[in-house]
């Protein structure tokens, strides 16, 4: 009479084994995955920063070569971006804020580096059907606008990939390049939008449609 109740406690223990061992290998997992990032971080970094010392000692090289370079570090930033997307969301059980906020900062600037070393290579190359966009956010105060603008400006890019960058910004992250164009421009409404076309900047106050954004690519 007993053996069923026995049967039944050891499947009892063996589900609640099962289920805490699956918990500690998904925080293995999410923490080695975590751990491939920052060494990718680091890796793209490197690069950036010796593009960017190498773009301030000399000349560029006006080539398709330097133009594939660039599209390089923007693919494996994305990478960290992806990453990000997913660490941030709800679907991310072992949310660390610490973690976050670090792989954060780490993109933002590997971001505006990116642009920067882009930028010059527009004005020093005098490439003319190149356009940059910097897309500021705000996590905190903006909600569905904000969505629907990271949307438009993904299909934008999708559409337009050889000859325009996207950087997207949270306005509310606290960065010395952010709050410096959160002044410059004067940031308190979101989205808020620039952009770079040659020697020519555009700005863009609030929600931008997609043919809005369309008409800029082709002035």
């Amino acid at each position: 009479m007993d053996k069923p109740k026995n049967i039944i406690a050891i499947a009892v223990i063996i589900s609640i084994l099962s289920f805490f061992l699956g918990i500690i290998l998904g925080y293995l997992l999410y923490q080695y995955s975590f751990q491939q990032s920052i060494l990718q971080i680091d890796e793209i970094n490197s690069l950036v920063i010796s593009a960017q010392y190498l773009a301030s000692s000399q000349s560029l090289e006006c080539n398709s070569n330097y133009l594939s370079f660039l599209e390089y570090l923007k693919s494996q930033i994305a990478q960290i971006g992806q990453e990000l997307t997913y660490l941030e969301s709800n679907e991310n059980i072992y949310y660390n804020k610490e973690e976050v906020r670090y792989l954060k900062s780490q993109y933002f600037n590997m971001e505006y580096l990116h642009f920067l070393l882009t930028r010059k290579y527009i004005e020093e190359c005098n490439i003319t059907n190149f356009t940059l966009i910097l897309y500021f956010y705000n996590n905190k105060y903006c909600g569905s606008a904000c969505d629907q603008e990271g949307n438009i400006l993904t299909y934008l890019y999708v559409q337009n990939q050889n000859s325009l960058y996207i950087y997207s910004f949270d306005s509310g992250y606290p960065n010395y390049f952010i709050s410096y164009y959160n002044l410059k421009y004067n940031i308190t409404t979101w989205p808020f939008i620039i952009i770079y076309r040659y020697n020519e900047t555009y700005t863009i106050r609030g929600f931008a449609s997609l043919d809005e954004l369309e008409g800029y690519l082709t002035k």
